[in-house]
């Protein structure tokens, strides 16, 4: 790399930084700063010396790569079920469906960031997105509701076809009950990132600044937090037990009632974590890195991309799959 180059890789990796100083002292300002600090950040390693490959990527054993045609991020990635349409969306509403052997462009009635995908059934869907966006597909189609929301939504959560959840920036929480959304009352103002249920009377958010709130099938009541890190991640295997994962590496586990630190072995940021209905285990983030849940501890695996990967999950027919920064989708058989 010449000196201009090197300035100015040295000059972005300190905006960055400072950017995520201010985060740190301030709070998060919205969803969408979030995720254009991400975008910028994770592009730097630790020394200011840019993360991604020169060339292209050999893929770790086992691991297949889907391209785009495009460089845009994904953030959210649906597999209804076995035998129906798989969804990934993101950046600037960019929107794609898998036809089984390849990621095709589709459309959305609106152009804001996508966040997050929801299909509680077959072919009834849900994404919702940047400046109130929340969209459903239904007949094939996607509509938007007349919804009077105008912060970012940056998740959704279906327990089934007839209840839901939704929240996002200014703590902006809504229940979905017979095809009807309403407001709930948050106990604090915060940026609520990700949000899970294990059934109608048990669910939980987490947000910024180590934020964490439960619902107890009637009210939502914030409950003491062993990190003052953003969380951005969550994911239970049951009611009694849970975990989150956030900046610089957070991982809390929810075991007897209380939350408490798990050990981590990096101090990237964790985006997504994901358990398989088998007890695997996976956690995604800035830099592409992955950890896997092995023998009762997370343990750094081979990634497929150096890139930041924003999202994992699993498919119906045994894959596991993850996407992020770079305009690539990435599977591997489990």
């Amino acid at each position: 790399m010449n000196s201009n180059g090197s300035q100015k890789v040295h000059s972005l990796f300190k905006q960055a930084i400072n950017a995520k100083e201010h985060i740190l002292k301030n709070g998060l300002r919205s969803a969408t700063l979030f995720l254009l600090l991400l975008m910028c950040l994770p592009a730097c390693n630790q020394t200011g010396v840019p993360d991604s490959f020169s060339g292209a990527q050999q893929l770790p054993s086992g691991w297949e790569q889907f391209n785009l045609g495009e460089y845009t991020s994904i953030f959210t990635l649906a597999f209804p079920s076995k035998d129906t349409t798989a969804w990934a969306a993101g950046q600037y509403g960019r929107t794609y469906t898998f036809n089984k052997t390849e990621w095709v462009p589709a459309e959305l009635p609106r152009k804001e960031q996508i966040f997050s995908l929801a299909f509680p059934g077959a072919e009834t869907g849900f994404a919702v997105g940047a400046s109130g966006t929340i969209l459903r597909h239904t007949d094939g189609k996607w509509s938007a509701p007349d919804l009077d929301i105008f912060w970012d939504i940056l998740d959704i959560f279906f327990l089934n076809e007839r209840e839901g959840w939704m929240v996002g920036e200014n703590s902006v929480i809504y229940h979905y009950q017979n095809g009807l959304w309403s407001p709930q009352t948050a106990p604090v103002i915060g940026y609520l990132t990700r949000v899970y249920f294990t059934d109608p009377g048990n669910g939980w958010a987490v947000g910024n600044n180590g934020l964490i709130l439960h619902y107890d099938g009637t009210t939502w009541q914030q409950v003491k937090s062993p990190s003052p890190e953003n969380l951005y991640g969550i994911w239970f295997s049951s009611k009694n037990d849970g975990w989150a994962v956030g900046a610089f590496g957070t991982i809390l586990r929810y075991q007897g009632g209380n939350w408490e630190k798990a050990p981590s072995p990096i101090e990237n940021h964790l985006l997504d974590i994901h358990f398989s209905p088998d007890g695997q285990g996976w956690i995604v983030g800035a830099s592409g890195v992955m950890l896997g849940y092995t023998n009762g501890t997370w343990q750094e695996l081979d990634t497929p991309s150096r890139k930041t990967l924003y999202t994992i999950t699993t498919d119906h027919n045994g894959y596991l799959w993850t996407a992020g920064k770079g305009g690539r989708i990435f599977r591997k058989k489990t």
